[in-house]
C-alpha cells in the first residue's frame, strides 16, 4: 500500500463509497422495500384516518406497491400528477352517493373514463386498477360530510406518499426518461374508446343499480363488472366462468368448512394463509377463490355468514347481466352503424346510376 500513490488510494476510497451508496439506493427502492413500507404504513393509515378511510387505504397500498415499478412509457413528473388527481378525485366523486342516484350516475361515467383514458395503456399491465379500487371503495362506504375533510387529507397523504416514491423509484431506475406526455398518454389510451366506454358505463351502471337496491355491499357488483370488463369478449366470457366457479368454490369452503369448524379467533389464521399461498399463482381462477373467501369472512362484520353467501352470489349475477348488457349494447350499435353505412353506400350508388 506504501507505493500506491494518494490520489490512487483516495479515488478507490471516493469509487467504493459510491459503490456503497448506490447498493444502499437500490435496496432501499427494492421492491420488498417499497412492499414493506407499504405494510408498515397500512397499520398507521387507519389509526391516523380512521376505520372508514380503511379500503381505499387498501387500495393506495396496492398502487404503492405496484406502480413504482411498473414501465408505463409516461414521464415520471407525469405520472406523479396522475396519481394525485385520481386519488384525491376519488374521493370527491365518490361523495355523490349521498345525494341522488341520478345525478350520481354522469358523475361516476365521466371519472371511470378519466382513470381510463389517463391510465388505461399499456392495456396489459392494468394500471388502472388501483386507482378504480380506490374509487369503487370510497363509492362504496361515503362518509359524512364532517368526515370529508378527514377522508381527503387520507386521500390525498396516500396519493402524495405514492407519487413521490414512483417518482424516485422512476427516476433511479431510468423508467420514463423519454416517456409519454399527458396529451400523448391519452391519444394512445383513446385507441381502446370501446373498452374504456364499456368500462365506464359498466361501473356506472353498477353503482347505481348498488345505491337503488340498498345493498349494504353494493362494491361487489362494481368489483365484479371491474374484474369482468375486458377488451376482449373471449376474455370476458373466460372470467365469467372462473369468477363464477371460483364464487361458488369459495362460499362452499366458507358456509362449509370456516364457519362451522374454525372458531372466529382462528379463522383470520386461515384468511392469511390463503392470502400468502396465493401468492405463488397469478392465474385469475385460483386468485379469485381465495378473493372470494376472503371477502366472505370479512362481510362477517355487517351480514350474517348465510346472508354474506345469497349477497355475493346475487352480485356476482348482477354484475355478470350488466357486463353482458353492455356488451349487447354495444354489439347492436356496430350492426346498426354497419346497416346504416351499407345503406347510405347503396343510395349512393343507385344515385350515380340514375345520372349516369
Amino acid at each position: 500500500m506504501q507505493c500506491i500513490p494518494a490520489q490512487i488510494r483516495d479515488l478507490d476510497a471516493d469509487i467504493a463509497a459510491v459503490g456503497g451508496i448506490r447498493q444502499t439506493l437500490n435496496q432501499l427502492f427494492s421492491e420488498e422495500a417499497v412492499y414493506g413500507l407499504g405494510s408498515l404504513l397500512f397499520g398507521d393509515f387507519q389509526i391516523l384516518f380512521g376505520g372508514e378511510n380503511i379500503l381505499p387505504g387498501v387500495a393506495i397500498c396496492v398502487g404503492l406497491t405496484m406502480l413504482p415499478y411498473m414501465d408505463t412509457g409516461i414521464r415520471p413528473l407525469t405520472m406523479a400528477g396522475i396519481i394525485m388527481i385520481l386519488y384525491t378525485g376519488s374521493g370527491i366523486a365518490a361523495q355523490f352517493a349521498l345525494g341522488s342516484p341520478w345525478i350520481a350516475l354522469p358523475v361516476y361515467f365521466i371519472f371511470v373514463v378519466l382513470i381510463m383514458i389517463l391510465t388505461g395503456e399499456p392495456l396489459e399491465l392494468r394500471v388502472s386498477v388501483s386507482f378504480l379500487l380506490c374509487f369503487v371503495f370510497c363509492q362504496a362506504n361515503p362518509v359524512p360530510p364532517e368526515a370529508f375533510l378527514r377522508r381527503m387529507a387520507a386521500l390525498a397523504a396516500g396519493a402524495a406518499l405514492t407519487a413521490l416514491v414512483t417518482f424516485l423509484v422512476w427516476r433511479w431506475k431510468g423508467i420514463g426518461e423519454n416517456g409519454k406526455t399527458l396529451l400523448g398518454q391519452v391519444r394512445l389510451c383513446f385507441k381502446n374508446k370501446g373498452y374504456i366506454l364499456r368500462t365506464g358505463l359498466g361501473l356506472a351502471l353498477a353503482m347505481l343499480l348498488g345505491m337503488l337496491m340498498g345493498l349494504k355491499r353494493p362494491m361487489w357488483i362494481s368489483i365484479v363488472v371491474m374484474s369482468l370488463t375486458q377488451a376482449d369478449f373471449i376474455d370476458t366470457k373466460k372470467r365469467i366462468l372462473y369468477r363464477s366457479l371460483a364464487t361458488i368454490f369459495g362460499a362452499a369452503v366458507f358456509a362449509g368448512i370456516l364457519i362451522p369448524f374454525i372458531p372466529g379467533r382462528y379463522s383470520m389464521i386461515l384468511i392469511l394463509l390463503l392470502g400468502y399461498l396465493s401468492f405463488f399463482t397469478k392465474e385469475y381462477k385460483y386468485t379469485q377463490i381465495v378473493n372470494a373467501i376472503c371477502a366472505l369472512n370479512a362481510s362477517l362484520i355487517v351480514l350474517q355468514a348465510q346472508e354474506a353467501v345469497v349477497a355475493r352470489v346475487f352480485c356476482l349475477a348482477v354484475g355478470i347481466g350488466v357486463v353482458l348488457a353492455i356488451w349487447g349494447l354495444q354489439n347492436g350499435a356496430v350492426r346498426i352503424r354497419e346497416a346504416f353505412s351499407g345503406t347510405l353506400e347503396q343510395q349512393g350508388e343507385t344515385a350515380y346510376k340514375s345520372n349516369v
